[in-house]
C-alpha cells in the first residue's frame, strides 16, 4: 500500500508541477502581451484624438481633448468682454477729451484698470506652446498701452492729455496686430513636429 501510495504522490507532485508550470508560462505570455499592448497606447490614443478632431498638444489644461475651435473659443470667451469694456471707456474718453479733463481723466482710469485686467486673464490664458510667443507679444502690447494710457491719465492739462493721443493710437494698433497674430497662431493646428 505503501508503494501505490508513494506512486500516487509522486504523480501528484508531477501533476502540480506541470500546473505550476503551466500557470507560469500563461501568466509570462500574459505580462508580455500586456506589454506590447502597453508600448503602443500613446499611438493609439492619439489616433483617437486626431479621429476627433482634438490636438494633444492644445491640452495644457489637462483636458483629454481639446481642438483648436475650442481653445479659440475660450480665448474668445477671455478677450471679448475685456475688449468691449475698453472700447467703452475710450468712447467716454474722446467724449470728454477736449471739454473736461477730469471726465476725460476718469475714463483713462477706466480704461487702464481694464487693459490690466486684460493682461491678467491674458497671462493666465493656457497658451499652447506653438501661441505662447505671440500670447507673450500681446500681453507685452497691452501692458505699454496700460503704462501709456496711465501717464496719459495724469496730465495736468487738456494740451497735455491730448499730446498723448498718437502715441496711445500707435500702442492700440500694435496691440491690435497682436491680438490677430494671436488669432491666428491659436487657429492654427499644430505641425506633426509639435505633436507629443
Amino acid at each position: 500500500m505503501s508503494e501505490a501510495y508513494a506512486r500516487g504522490a509522486l504523480e501528484q507532485a508531477k501533476a502540480d508541477r506541470a500546473i505550476v508550470l503551466a500557470i507560469s508560462i500563461l501568466s509570462a505570455v500574459l505580462v508580455i502581451a500586456g506589454l506590447v499592448y502597453a508600448m503602443g497606447t500613446s499611438g493609439r490614443h492619439r489616433a483617437a484624438l486626431a479621429a476627433a478632431g482634438c490636438e494633444p498638444n492644445l491640452s495644457p489644461s489637462g483636458l483629454q481633448c481639446t481642438t483648436t475651435q475650442m481653445l479659440s473659443s475660450q480665448f474668445q470667451t477671455v478677450t471679448t468682454p475685456a475688449i468691449q469694456q475698453l472700447a467703452t471707456d475710450a468712447s467716454a474718453y474722446t467724449a470728454n477729451e477736449r471739454r473736461h479733463l477730469g471726465l476725460a481723466e476718469a475714463a483713462l482710469t477706466a480704461e487702464v484698470t481694464s487693459e490690466n485686467a486684460l493682461a491678467a486673464s491674458l497671462t493666465r490664458f493656457p497658451f499652447p506652446s506653438a501661441a505662447a510667443p505671440a500670447g507673450r507679444a500681446l500681453i507685452e502690447a497691452d501692458q505699454a498701452r496700460a503704462t501709456l494710457t496711465a501717464e496719459q491719465a495724469r496730465s495736468a492739462s487738456l494740451t497735455q492729455l491730448l499730446s498723448f493721443n498718437h502715441r496711445v493710437r500707435v500702442a492700440s494698433s500694435t496691440f491690435e496686430a497682436e491680438m490677430k497674430l494671436v488669432v491666428q497662431a491659436l487657429n492654427k493646428p499644430p505641425a506633426a513636429s509639435q505633436e507629443p
